[in-house]
């Protein structure tokens, strides 16, 4: 197959990378002129552009027999309400509204959050892919419904949505590193909840699960993340401040996700099982 890749980051790339060494025709996107010769090294077509752009974008759809969107909103733009509200609506949005737009039917994958659910489904004992979605108006969950709602209404018998956990891996920064620039560069606040489950996704598992998406041609939403029960953020997040002799943080509370178990078992009756994405912290693991 002739796929398409729309951004080259943590997740896309370990997907692009599999996908090619399983024989497909890979082309990958970037927002980054630098990055181009070093995809091209690795990759059989390399396109510099913006999801935002929609004759660039419809150019590389047309000639596709699948699309992944992995793109996704930088967290350094993304901290306060306003620039939210800029970053994913260009990000998410836009880029779906270029690529469902474009000539051609091929097979989409794309990564929404767990947030979409809020603490709507809070009054449940498990959410699942049906349960209630929040009705905040904050940019995050807000835009990610909207790029959902993008996909299904154009292409929703060829579209497979992931709602994925706080994805974690190869070069991104660890928990106690995010902990420790939350307070030197936020205050020691944060946009998230105190009571929210701190739900994680292994880059490998992601990659692993966009390539059984693609090869097996998945049609639906599925939730994305590990099936066992993790710490809230709170019970997390402060006991690695208090580890580094940091005060505890402060939880604005602008972007909710749930705060009871997440369903996982829809992907699992597909095949498929985020399996390295749960490792217990040390430091609650000694309590």
């Amino acid at each position: 197959m002739k796929i398409l890749v729309l951004g080259a980051g943590l997740v896309g790339s370990m997907a692009a990378t599999t996908l090619r060494e399983r024989g497909h025709h890979i082309t990958v996107t970037t927002t980054t002129p630098a990055k181009e010769a070093g995809l091209r090294e690795r990759f059989d077509d390399v396109a510099v552009l913006r999801g935002s752009d929609r004759d660039a974008v419809h150019a590389r759809v047309a000639d596709a027999d699948a699309v992944v969107v992995t793109a996704g909103p930088s967290a350094a733009q993304s901290m306060t309400p306003e620039e939210r509200a800029v970053t994913y609506r260009e990000i998410l949005v836009t880029t779906a509204e270029n690529v469902t737009s474009a000539p051609g039917s091929p097979h989409l994958v794309a990564l929404s959050a767990l947030s979409v659910f809020g603490d709507a489904a809070d009054h449940l004992e498990v959410v699942t892919e049906d349960s209630p979605v929040t009705d905040s108006d904050d940019p995050s969950p807000a835009m990610f419904l909207a790029m959902e709602a993008t996909y299904r209404d154009a292409a929703g018998d060829r579209a497979t949505i992931f709602r994925c956990g706080d994805v974690f891996g190869a070069d991104d920064p660890p928990v106690e590193a995010k902990i420790a620039m939350a307070h030197q560069y936020l205050g020691g606040s944060l946009p998230f909840c105190a009571d929210a489950l701190f739900y994680r996704l292994a880059v490998e598992d992601a990659a692993d699960a966009i390539v059984h998406a693609v090869e097996n041609r998945l049609v639906g939403t599925y939730n994305l993340t590990h099936p066992e029960l993790p710490p809230t953020n709170q019970e997390l997040f402060d006991t690695i401040s208090a580890a580094q002799g940091l005060p505890a943080l402060t939880y604005r509370g602008e972007i909710t996700a749930p705060a009871v178990p997440i369903s996982v078992e829809r992907l699992r009756e597909a095949g498929f099982v985020a399996r390295r994405s749960y490792v217990a912290h040390p430091l609650l693991a000694a309590h």
